[in-house]
């Protein structure tokens, strides 16, 4: 059952932690790509021999139709065994589903203490509940209301790019696109400008030059700050849905000093769940107190909050601690393209 929206007359609440961040950032990030898989010479990605699907150089048309030719022949994806990893917490095992485009769900535990995160969106909202999270909370938004929250502030993305996070990618025709600008090692890279509440954002999508594999994304707020990256490796065709699909995600967002890797052990695709109506629906922690995030009286801070003065009324932008040094893995930190 949908909670209804909660007309606050009483002080501001704090809904935030690094736990909370990682969560936010699963959610609605969808933008997204991980560890880039090695190009190998035979037109190989990863482990498994894939055919070369574009020209030596090809165009924007035939890169996006690519992608999309891959992303539309996964209908939904189910990843029954995978495992959450964050730097300094014991891993997680974890089931994974997705109906793109919003319908999406995380759910991670261990075998001593059970459930331990839940992070979810159907068509109407999207939630996040972690166990160990202080005050006892289940944060939930609207999609229609995303834009005008205090969550936005913290991660301006759309629920749309959920899917992206397992590689299924799209780019919207109300984007702009620019490329394909050849880059090294066989890649190539589509610079896309997207409109935004704050102004225009950027993205870069790093591909296999061969197979048009999406191997990494990432975005820039309108001021050029790199907001997240995602990449994905270890890609294996599904036999049954034909789509070559990444089975290692790691995703970093470098103003939270956020890092997290789901390794996806097996993927079933184009199979309806056994109760659909729980898995899109919203679930009830005993307990815990369902937070709207568009409330004007919630405020989304970060760990550095304790420091700070007392938050007005209405929630100000996020506290985010120093960022951190490029994770493991990035040659360079990615820049903003110029435009």
């Amino acid at each position: 059952m949908s909670p209804s929206r909660r007309q606050s007359t009483t002080a501001p609440r704090r809904a935030g932690s690094r736990g909370c961040l990682l969560a936010l950032v699963v959610v609605a990030l969808a933008s997204t790509g991980a560890t880039c898989p090695n190009a190998l010479r035979g037109y190989q990605v990863g482990v498994m021999p894939l055919p070369r699907a574009l020209p030596e150089q090809p165009t924007l048309e035939q890169v996006i139709g690519t992608v999309h030719d891959n992303t539309r022949r996964v209908r939904s994806l189910m990843a029954p065994q995978a495992v959450l990893s964050v730097p300094g917490v014991p891993r997680l095992s974890a089931q994974v589903a997705c109906e793109p485009p919003r319908r999406f769900r995380l759910r991670a535990q261990t075998a001593i203490t059970g459930g331990e995160l839940d992070i979810g969106s159907n068509d109407e909202l999207f939630w996040l509940w972690i166990r160990r999270h202080e005050p006892p909370v289940t944060l939930y938004c609207r999609h229609d209301d995303y834009a005008k929250s205090a969550a936005r502030k913290l991660i301006p993305l759309r629920a749309d790019w959920m899917p992206e996070l397992l590689g299924l990618v799209t780019f919207r025709p109300e984007d702009q696109h620019e490329g394909p600008v050849p880059l090294a090692d066989g890649r190539i890279e589509i610079r896309t400008t997207m409109a935004g509440p704050d102004g225009a954002m950027r993205k870069s999508t790093i591909l296999d030059g061969t197979t048009g594999l999406v191997l990494e994304q990432h975005l820039f707020t309108p001021t050029g700050e790199r907001l997240a990256s995602v990449r994905t490796s270890r890609h294996r065709v599904d036999p049954p849905s034909g789509a070559a699909l990444p089975r290692l995600v790691e995703v970093s967002w470098p103003a939270s000093g956020v890092e997290f890797q789901l390794e996806l052990t097996s993927i079933t695709t184009n199979m309806a769940p056994a109760d659909p109506g729980q898995l899109w629906q919203m679930p009830s922690y005993e307990g815990f107190q369902p937070i709207d995030l568009a409330d004007p009286a919630v405020v989304i801070s970060g760990p550095a909050a304790g420091a700070t003065a007392p938050a007005p009324p209405v929630a100000p932008a996020p506290l985010l601690p120093p960022a951190p040094s490029p994770p493991a893995g990035l040659s360079s930190p990615p820049r903003p393209f110029a435009g």
